[in-house]
């Protein structure tokens, strides 16, 4: 059946899948129990409509199953009664991207900025929408359960008219997984930082960090790490875990945010983009960050890879002005350096108006006016980067990976690409406090964050826009003979080279006032 709503100004027409809705347990129990509760499992519905095994994988650690009703449960839903043990239920469809998403009765939506608090939510009331959370990167923005509603589809579609609203898009529990893929002594591992040539590496095709270090090692820079989750004991990162550090713990209608490191998630993907950034260094464990004395500000969110955009809009948020979630924290005290590697591998990802907004709060707001850089990973597979809305983003730095013989390797390509880094086979930090190596663009983006950090470290005036240059005029041109660059410097599958910390930070010094 062919369903429609509002994304960022566009009519966007989806299926919905026949005789199939997702409901979250909220008991624990078995998928197969409550699938025989309600009617039967609809798996094979879903996997005929293209959900691979891992997004599948993904929605059931989640609690999230899908059921083909049975007659008592249609009545229930039709009647909006209670089902008993579920946490919610929503309609499953499938974009035009091919994505699967989750609609429940959950919105974001933008009043208009001229009306006041009390108008705004006036006229929520009268449009019969609950709030849930008032979200303040942004004038007038809310998350709404549309109670009244078939669902926040239905919702979406009918209040694109209304005058006083700017938006109104449904809340999509989707898939968003880490961008790596598993490979598979301590700092001479590290090629990434020294490259001389073993393991059939090319001498040099590193990010020449050791020069860098020579100048500064990242000591007064707030690097903000975006991820599933994190092992903050781990002994080469615990001694650098920023006490701003904090998570988001999502629940349909809106997620709950928690400061501090107590109960955080645990992913051993964040982990391991941690410790590119800024492992700790002289300690005798391990190997070392690309930063090993910035400050790092663990923001966890989407815990089983699976959530909203609103959720990844309010991690962003937070780790550019944490006073958005915690008001009791002075204005101001956000991360320098922004660094996520999450989103889906080589598909399509579409970007609501709540995560846009976010990233320009970031990118305008953040570093109390001058701006906070933002690093994201780049789709692992060679796809068109245009395709995937948020990591090109003009205010997102999209990443990409090299190996140790300085070649890019199967990650997105296109003009939006700006820069690349080690991300085959490094060695970083591993959840349970071990190491290993492992490969993916989610591993050069942090590497990337981390090079930047030791930049403005060196010049902690530059804007967000200087250090974007900084970073871009730094960067060496690599990928052998044949690989061209166009005169503004920039190819498509290595965007302005790979990056060159030791550049980096002498370009920096040489912008200080």
């Amino acid at each position: 059946m062919s369903r429609q709503y509002f994304q960022r100004g566009h009519l966007v027409e989806a299926e919905e899948l026949d005789d199939v809705i997702a409901v979250k347990d909220s008991l624990g129990r078995a998928a197969a129990d409550v699938e025989s509760e309600l009617g039967s499992s609809a798996r094979g519905q879903v996997r005929e409509a293209g959900v691979d095994d891992e997004t599948a994988d993904a929605f059931a650690r989640a609690s999230w199953i899908f059921v083909r009703p049975n007659q008592q449960t249609r009545e229930a839903l039709t009647t909006g009664e209670e089902i008993p043990g579920a946490e919610a239920t929503g309609t499953v469809i499938r974009r035009p991207n091919g994505r699967i998403g989750i609609a429940t009765d959950a919105l974001t939506v933008q009043l208009q900025p001229t009306l006041s608090k009390y108008e705004a939510e006036l006229e929520l009331e009268a449009a019969g929408l609950t709030v849930v959370n008032k979200l303040r990167f942004a004038k007038n923005l809310y998350e709404v359960r549309a109670v009244a509603w078939q669902d926040a589809l239905a919702a979406s579609v009918e209040l694109q008219g209304y005058d006083r609203f700017v938006f109104a898009e449904p809340s999509l529990i989707e898939h968003v997984p880490g961008r790596f893929r598993p490979a598979g002594a301590r700092y001479a591992q590290q090629w990434q930082w020294r490259n001389v040539g073993t393991n059939g590496g090319t001498p040099d095709a590193d990010v020449h960090i050791e020069s860098a270090w020579d100048r500064t090692f990242g000591a007064g820079v707030r690097v903000a790490v975006i991820d599933n989750g994190f092992d903050v004991e781990h002994p080469d990162l615990a001694p650098g875990v920023d006490p701003l550090s904090g998570f988001l713990t999502d629940h349909v209608g809106g997620a709950v945010f928690v400061q501090g490191t107590s109960g955080m998630p645990d992913s051993g993907h964040g982990t391991f983009c941690v410790g590119m950034v800024g492992a700790r260094h002289n300690n005798g464990e391990g190997g070392s960050g690309a930063a090993p004395e910035c400050s790092l500000m663990l923001v966890a969110c989407l815990a089983d890879q699976v959530g909203t955009q609103a959720t990844l809009a309010r991690a962003v948020a937070y780790a550019t002005d944490p006073s958005v979630e915690v008001p009791q924290i002075a204005p101001g005290n956000g991360a320098d350096i922004l660094v996520s590697s999450l989103g889906p591998n080589g598909a399509d990802w579409d970007l609501t108006s709540t995560l846009d907004l976010a990233l320009k709060f970031a990118a305008t707001k953040g570093r109390q006016g001058k701006g906070a850089a933002i690093f994201w990973a780049a789709s692992n597979g060679n796809v068109d980067v245009a395709k995937d809305e948020v990591v090109s983003h003009a205010d997102v730095i999209a990443v990409v990976r090299s190996t140790n013989q300085d070649r890019e390797d199967n990650a997105a390509r296109g003009s939006e690409v700006e820069l690349i880094a080690p991300g085959v086979k490094v060695l970083s930090t591993t959840s349970g406090g071990g190491y290993g190596t492992k490969t993916g663009t989610s591993f050069a983006a942090p590497c990337a964050a981390g090079c930047a950090a030791l930049a403005l470290s060196a010049n902690l005036h530059l804007t967000r826009d200087e250090l974007r240059e900084v970073m871009h005029k730094s960067a060496d041109r690599i990928g052998g003979p044949g690989v061209q660059y166009n005169e503004a410097g920039h190819n498509d599958d290595y965007g302005f080279g790979r990056v060159n910390a030791a550049r980096a930070v002498a370009l920096a010094e040489g912008l200080n006032p």
